[in-house]
C-alpha cells in the first residue's frame, strides 16, 4: 500500500494527476514512509553520508562540519507541489529552533539551474538550499530497496525529510506519500524534540 502511495506522489509531482495531500488544517495520524533497514543503506539508526554542496551565494555546506548540531535535512525540487506546500514550513521550522543548536538544510535534486532558483524564488529561506547538480548526493542518501519499481532513482527521494542528531547518525527518515503527507513537518519535529530533550 505504501508504495503505491509513494508512486503516486511521484506521479503527481510530475504534474500527471492532482496531488491528494493531506489538508493543510490537518495532521496525518502517522508519518510518510519511514525509510527501514530492509530498504538498505542509509537507514534510521547509521551514520548520515557526508556531502559538501554549494548554495546560491557560492557557499559551501559541509554535513559533517554540523557535528554537534541537530540537522533538519530535506530533498526538494521546484517541480513538485508537495515540496512547494512543505517550503514554508520548513522556513517556520528554522525560526522556531533559531537558537536551539538545529540546522536546517534543503537540498534541491538534480535540477537545473532555472529550477533550483525557481525554488529559491517562491518563499524567502534564512537557512541554505544547497543544489545537487548532479544527483551524486541524492544518489548517496537513497537506499538500494527503496521504491525498487522508480527506475529514475534520483527521483525516490523527492520530498524526503531527516532528522540527523549530533554525532551524525539518522533519527527519522520520511519519503513523502499522498497518503500521509505532512507538510507541516509534525513528525521530524517531535523528532528534533526527542533528540534535543536527550542534550543535543
Amino acid at each position: 500500500m505504501r508504495r503505491f502511495a509513494l508512486i503516486a506522489l511521484l506521479v503527481a509531482c510530475g504534474g500527471a494527476v492532482a496531488p491528494v495531500a493531506t489538508p493543510a488544517d490537518d495532521t496525518p495520524k502517522e508519518a510518510s514512509i519511514v525509510v527501514t533497514e530492509a530498504m538498505g543503506s542509509p537507514h534510521i539508526g547509521e551514520a548520515a553520508p557526508d556531502f559538501d554542496l554549494s548554495d546560491v551565494n557560492g557557499g559551501h555546506v559541509k554535513l559533517s562540519s554540523l557535528r554537534g548540531s541537530v540537522v533538519m535535512l530535506a530533498f526538494v525540487t521546484s517541480w513538485c507541489p508537495f515540496s512547494e506546500a512543505e517550503q514554508p514550513n520548513l522556513q517556520k521550522l528554522a525560526d522556531d529552533y533559531r537558537g536551539k543548536n538545529v540546522r536546517v538544510l534543503a537540498i534541491d535534486i538534480k535540477e537545473p539551474e532555472v529550477g533550483y532558483r525557481k525554488y529559491l524564488g517562491r518563499v524567502p529561506m534564512a537557512f541554505p538550499v544547497l543544489w545537487d547538480q548532479t544527483g551524486d548526493v541524492v544518489a548517496s542518501f537513497t537506499p538500494a530497496h527503496a521504491q525498487p519499481d522508480i527506475t529514475d532513482r534520483s527521483t525516490v527521494l523527492v520530498t524526503s525529510n531527516l532528522v540527523i542528531d549530533p554525532v551524525g547518525k539518522i533519527r527519522f527518515f520520511t519519503m513523502g506519500d499522498t497518503a500521509h503527507f505532512d507538510a507541516k513537518l509534525v513528525f521530524a519535529r517531535r523528532t528534533i524534540d526527542a533528540v534535543l530533550a536527550e542534550g543535543g
